[in-house]
């Protein structure tokens, strides 16, 4: 018996970054993200890096009405990432925050938003190096996905070079085949 299993999934993955260009350290890669699946059933985010207290990474979603290319800070809706020792989820409309206590060191933040047939959020999963986190988001807000969002941008701050890899998808389940 041979055991498949197919991923359907629009994602999006950064290995590196380019240097700074700025003494300020601040690096920003703008991409494409299409979240309007109509069969999602899972937005996930995956950040790891070499945490410092003085280093920082972040994912911001959001649509770029203008069509140039590059989320701005009036297009930016959802941000989460790692902030000089937080981990940080952001609702950058309204401007809440929710952060949780970071360790320095390889961390890896996995974040499973599991959504509703409306494409809604109804629970969350995020850990750091495997511990609970965002437990406080049990109930997901609305702001957290958003099925027109069109692209994402990372950010990263510091002047280490953090090892930095993040992955983003909105998926459907797995197509599971089981062939004799």
């Amino acid at each position: 018996m041979t055991f498949t299993t197919v991923f359907l999934a629009t994602a999006l993955f950064v290995p590196s970054m380019p240097p700074p260009e700025y003494d300020d350290c601040e690096v920003v890669t703008n991409c494409v993200f299409d979240a309007s699946r109509n069969d999602a059933k899972e937005f996930s985010v995956r950040i790891e890096l070499d945490a410092t207290s003085s280093n920082g990474v972040e994912v911001v979603f959001g649509r770029d009405a203008d069509g140039d290319g590059r989320l701005s800070r009036t297009e930016e809706e959802m941000s989460v990432g790692y902030d000089c020792g937080e981990w940080k989820v952001a609702n950058l409309v309204t401007g809440d925050t929710v952060s949780c206590a970071g360790t320095p060191g390889h961390v890896a933040l996995n974040w499973k938003l599991r959504l509703n047939r409306n494409r809604t959020p109804r629970t969350l999963a995020a850990t750091v190096n495997g511990q609970p986190t965002f437990t406080q988001l049990a109930t997901p807000p609305p702001f957290l996905f958003d099925p027109t969002w069109n692209a994402a941008k990372i950010i990263r701050r510091g002047q280490s070079n953090p090892n930095l890899r993040v992955e983003c998808s909105v998926d459907n389940e797995p197509l599971v085949m089981y062939i004799r």
